[in-house]
């Protein structure tokens, strides 16, 4: 080393002292001296010394002159680095991020190692610049201070509470009419009906709940979010009634209630004295239908609401909400019953009748065609099913069915056949309107291929008219295969259908549940039957 390097290392700015040794910085560079050994003392470790650079940032050094120096110890200075750059230290970062609706924020800290000292004053002032002032939580904000690393919300926007849409009230309770009342044993008492829904003038039957504006919201940045206001509705006004107050519906006449389109309407029961025949005419009625007599062969009765015949219906023709028929149905292969809900009746004879939930009579079934969507029920003194075929999409219960005379006769559930029916016509009319779009596509391919720069006027609006037609009929598809679906989804559903039968099946009935068959060969008796492993099984009545 020269006197110049020695003079530097005297004048030194910075000396560690260590056992044995002293490392010097100063502006030319890192020095190390060793001490001379005395006699009897060891060397001074080459890894201390490293150790001692690294601890210092200084990880550029001459490792041989190190070895060099620790080798004379000569208690001479020896330069082994260059002074080492001061680095500053790094600053905290706090990191803001903001949801996309601005509802929600949260704060993440990162303190790198040997940062700068953080304090919570940086980071208010950190959040006060981003804007961020409602629905501060502070000892979020502590929390994530207290953790770093860790992302914590500190604020939360209010929410808007849309507005409620306006809503008709009824004050006037539409029973399940024209059905029997049923017993704790699962059976029904015929005697005791409850047919009509009446009312009487100034009687209160609905009202509107008005719609509300809604509450706004506030988003973090202090923003305001719009509530959404409720919709309003028109007062469902129909016949024979007033509005009373500006949003309530009370009756102007006695009569009976009947809700027809979503509207309120108080309509008059008609009723008809005698016999529907040629004395009447047909009778077709918005309302509900009494005929005190019987509906003779070849004559209807046809009603958006119930019908009830004290009499009989002999060949004629009878629809209905409900169809209540007193004494029976004898169809004479003419005519026919249908009710969009239930049918009553004490007996079916060579008839055809439908009812979109329920079949109940109270003696005897023969030799008829009977669908019904949910259930068909002949419990009453005798409760005879025998001949012709019977449907029901859930139960059909009976005391007997057939006869010790192998009348055929066939029972089948587990399918509305209203349903099924509207399946079929579906499938076929999906069909027309495939074979449709696809005569349309190859039109419009036609008339596109031409020129459109030249194209006559004539094509041009053939074009326009194919394309919209081509639109509507995707549509037609589209629609009919969501319905299709949906009848799908229903068929599953009604795969437990059930029969019930209370004393004796006999040999010649037909048993079918969904797509299962069984022949009846052995009387059977007190038994129920329904699907199940992919068969049909016979279990106790109850």
């Amino acid at each position: 080393m020269s006197d110049d390097e020695r003079a530097v290392v005297e004048a030194g700015e910075k000396t560690d002292l260590f056992a044995g040794y002293s490392i010097t910085t100063n502006s030319s560079g890192v020095y190390l001296k060793i001490d001379a050994l005395a006699e009897g003392q060891t060397s001074v470790s080459e890894i201390a010394i490293i150790e001692q650079l690294n601890k210092r940032d200084i990880t550029e050094f001459n490792r041989n002159a190190i070895i060099q120096t620790i080798k004379t110890a000569d208690g001479q200075p020896a330069k082994i680095a260059e002074k080492p750059v001061l680095v500053p230290p790094p600053e905290p970062e706090i990191r803001i991020v903001v949801t996309r609706d601005k509802m929600e924020a949260s704060l993440e800290i990162i303190l790198p190692p040997k940062c700068k000292p953080l304090n919570m004053e940086t980071v208010l002032e950190k959040i006060k610049a981003s804007g961020i002032v409602f629905g501060l939580n502070h000892d979020a904000i502590k929390k994530a201070y207290d953790s770093p690393g860790n992302s914590v919300v500190f604020a939360t926007g209010q929410q808007a509470v849309h507005g409620t849409n306006a809503q008709i009230k009824y004050h006037v309770t539409i029973a399940d009419k024209a059905r029997p009342q049923e017993l704790e044993d699962g059976s029904v008492d015929f005697k005791k009906m409850n047919l009509f829904t009446t009312v009487q003038p100034d009687d209160l039957l609905a009202e509107k709940i008005l719609a509300t504006p809604g509450v706004p919201g506030t988003d973090v940045l202090g923003h305001p979010v719009i509530a959404k206001p409720g919709k309003d509705l028109m007062l469902p006004v129909g016949k024979n009634v007033k509005v009373v107050d500006t949003n309530t519906i009370r009756a102007e006449i006695a009569g009976q209630l009947l809700i027809v389109n979503n509207k309120v309407n108080v309509l008059p029961i008609i009723e008809i004295k005698e016999d529907v025949d040629v004395s009447t005419g047909n009778i077709e009625f918005i309302g509900n239908v009494t005929v005190r007599g019987s509906v003779m062969p070849g004559f209807s009765v046809k009603a958006d609401g119930n019908v009830e015949i004290f009499g009989s219906v002999s060949g004629g023709t009878v629809e209905g909400k409900n169809v209540v028929i007193k004494m029976g149905i004898q169809g004479m292969h003419r005519g026919y019953v249908k009710a969009k809900e239930n049918v009553v009746a004490k007996f079916i004879e060579n008839a055809t009748v439908h009812a979109g939930v329920e079949i109940l009579v109270s003696d005897v079934v023969m030799h008829s065609r009977i669908t019904a969507g949910k259930k068909v029920q002949v419990e009453g003194r005798r409760g005879l099913i025998v001949g012709g075929n019977i449907m029901a999409g859930e139960e059909i219960r009976a005391k007997v069915v057939g006869t010790q005379m192998s009348t055929s006769t066939e029972l089948e559930v587990g399918v509305n056949p209203t349903i099924r029916e509207e399946y079929q016509h579906i499938r076929r009319e999906i069909k027309k309107v495939e074979v449709n779009l696809e005569q349309t596509q190859k039109a419009l391919n036609i008339l596109r291929a031409m020129d459109q720069h030249t194209i006559p006027a004539d094509k041009r609006e053939m074009l326009l008219k194919l394309t919209k037609a081509q639109f509507h009929l995707v549509g037609q598809a589209e629609t009919m295969r969501t319905r299709m679906k949906v009848i799908e989804g229903e068929f599953e559903e009604m795969r437990a259908g059930r029969i019930k039968v209370a004393e004796a099946i006999y040999p010649g009935v037909k048993v079918v549940v969904g797509t299962l068959v069984k022949p009846i060969r052995d009387t059977l008796k007190f038994v129920s039957l329904y699907a199940e492993d992919g068969e049909i099984k016979v279990g106790n009545f109850k």
